[in-house]
């Protein structure tokens, strides 16, 4: 990731999908921040399809760790482990902008071997569906695993829209636009007209 003077104001970024590469340098601002003890607050701006789980969870315990809040603002889409990342933010500090695409799915994975790998294995996914679950638990208005797999990690994929997220508790307010400023009244009646006519 390209330093920008944005990274020096607290401002972190994370475009694309969760993975070790995506993953680290924020760590690292978020590390850094908290040494510097430079901030009263972090913002993370979030614009995923998700990703690796285990990595994502890297980020949340790290999130969890900063002694300096870390605000989330979620745009473009926020998909999967991307979600998970962004209910990770402080209470209170979960945003939303107003187009963005909330996906919220069980986990999927791909796995090979020998039969002996495969039960082992199970046992890794088993264990990471329960980390998912425990995150909703802690980041969501739903308290218990019927109603978190029920609502939200059905066994297709849940499109939210940002309201919808917020009557979950997965965020805590959809940021809205400030109302648009009036006409100039040089406009042609026309124009006026044209500009009631889609208002």
């Amino acid at each position: 990731m390209t330093r920008s003077p944005l990274d020096d104001e607290g401002v972190i970024r994370l475009f694309g999908p969760i993975s070790t590469a995506s993953v680290q340098p924020v760590i690292e601002q978020i590390l850094i921040h908290n040494l510097r003890g430079d901030r009263d607050r972090l913002r993370l701006y979030l614009d995923s399809p998700g990703g690796d789980v285990d990595q994502g969870f890297a980020l949340i315990d790290i999130m969890a760790w900063s002694r300096i809040p870390i605000h989330t603002t979620a745009l473009g889409l926020v998909a999967s482990m991307g979600l998970l990342l962004f209910m990770a933010g402080a209470a209170g500090h979960r945003t939303l902008l107003p187009h963005c695409s909330v996906l919220s799915h069980r986990f999927a994975t791909i796995t090979g071997g020998t039969h002996a790998d495969l039960v082992a294995g199970r046992v890794q996914e088993d264990l990471a569906h329960r980390r998912i679950l425990d995150h909703y638990r802690r980041h969501s208005l739903l308290c218990d695993d019927e109603a978190i797999e029920a609502e939200l990690l059905r066994p297709n994929d849940r499109w939210l829209t940002p309201a919808q997220a917020i009557a979950f508790g997965l965020g805590d307010h959809v940021w809205s636009p400030s109302p648009s400023l009036p006409l100039p009244t040089h406009l042609s009646s026309p124009a006026r007209s044209l500009s009631k006519a889609l208002s």
